[in-house]
């Protein structure tokens, strides 16, 4: 707030910033999955984990709303800041990389994490491979990783993924405002309460998704890649539809709200799909791989309220037919990603995960 009172640019310049420091959170997040988590109980582990970014707009929309409507907008920022203090001390004094360091864990309960997780090849305190040889630069690791079609498979699945959900998260307030809610008393308290349903479909969806992606693992009924197969069309199909649908029913609140939040229900079986499809390709190097990923769909959150704008106020549409448009393009990124993970998803661990170079190799090819 103190600076929004000095300059725009100086807001767009810390938004930035913040973009840059926090950028390492969901990449980080796919090592401590392989580190801590059986192959057996890996899908609860990522949604759980995951399920932070929808049970954080569930408590922060109507919180929030409650907060511009009786203290201020500026004071929003001022307890959210608070929050995030807390939980960088929380996760200092409580989270450690591997089983094996953590103060507070049981004996059995490191040989349950370490007997499931699969072999994995973990470096030594020098950087260096058991067997002698290196890891390679970053940019000779990225060129083998973005060489790799398979990589840019689930690559086409984030960004669609994270389209769908920016259309929501961040254009759903502008959405209500101008379809679904009126003028009145209380507009934000209201505006948040109506915005929050899809993520608490969510929040509750993704536990119930995870469970039953381990069952199907851990009984052998489906192989990793068919069930990676089967969440991604629960990710990717049932929004699109509802998307689809709720683009030409937009003038009735109810079914709007209702087609939503189904949609969005399905999301929940995202920690299951794609994201499952990225720690089999690449279980040693899955903090890179994701990071990758994680970047490009990211882009569709700085290109989904720019293509929003023009949509709808610079495409001269009227208000309702431009956000049948814009709904009807997330549809289309679903619908695309889902036919491609379908046909060109990889089943086997990739080729760059496991290189190491020696150290005069890895000096003649970076030079």
């Amino acid at each position: 707030p103190l600076l929004a009172s000095w300059s725009p640019w100086v807001v767009v310049a810390v938004r930035i910033l913040q973009g840059l420091v926090t950028s390492p959170t969901m990449p980080s997040l796919s090592p401590l999955t392989i580190k801590w988590s059986p192959q057996t109980e890996r899908a609860k582990f990522v949604s759980i984990s995951q399920s932070g970014g929808t049970i954080g707009p569930v408590i922060t929309y109507p919180l929030c709303g409650v907060i511009m409507d009786n203290l201020g907008w500026d004071k929003v920022f001022y307890f959210t800041g608070a929050l995030a203090l807390v939980w960088c001390l929380l996760w200092y004094f409580l989270v450690t990389d591997d089983p094996s360091t953590h103060p507070w864990i049981t004996s059995d309960e490191i040989d349950h994490i370490m007997q499931g997780r699969g072999g994995l090849n973990f470096q030594e305190k020098d950087g260096s491979n058991p067997d002698g040889r290196a890891e390679p630069s970053l940019l000779l690791l990225l060129w083998k990783i973005v060489s790799t079609p398979y990589v840019w498979v689930c690559v086409a699945c984030e960004f669609a993924y994270c389209w769908g959900l920016y259309a929501i998260l961040v254009l759903g307030p502008t959405y209500m405002d101008e379809v679904i809610v009126e003028d009145g008393d209380n507009k934000f308290t209201k505006n948040a309460l109506l915005t929050i349903l899809p993520f608490i479909a969510t929040s509750i969806c993704c536990q119930i998704f995870g469970f039953f992606s381990d069952v199907l693992i851990s009984r052998n009924i489906l192989s990793p890649i068919k069930n990676q197969k089967l969440f991604v069309t629960l990710t990717m199909f049932p929004p699109a539809v509802c998307l689809l649908i709720m683009a030409f029913f937009s003038r009735d609140p109810i079914f709007t709200i209702v087609l939503i939040t189904i949609g969005f229900a399905f999301n929940g079986a995202v920690g299951s799909g794609h994201i499952q499809n990225v720690l089999l390709l690449a279980p040693n190097r899955a903090g890179t791989f994701m990071g990758l990923s994680n970047g490009f769909g990211n882009i569709s959150g700085a290109l989904t309220p720019l293509v929003a704008s023009y949509i709808l106020y610079d495409s001269g549409l009227d208000v309702v037919v431009g956000w049948r448009v814009f709904f009807a393009t997330a549809s289309v990124f679903y619908l695309a990603a889902w036919v491609i993970f379908i046909l060109f998803a990889g089943d086997r661990q990739q080729p760059f995960d496991t290189y190491y170079v020696k150290k005069q190799e890895e000096e003649s090819l970076v030079s």
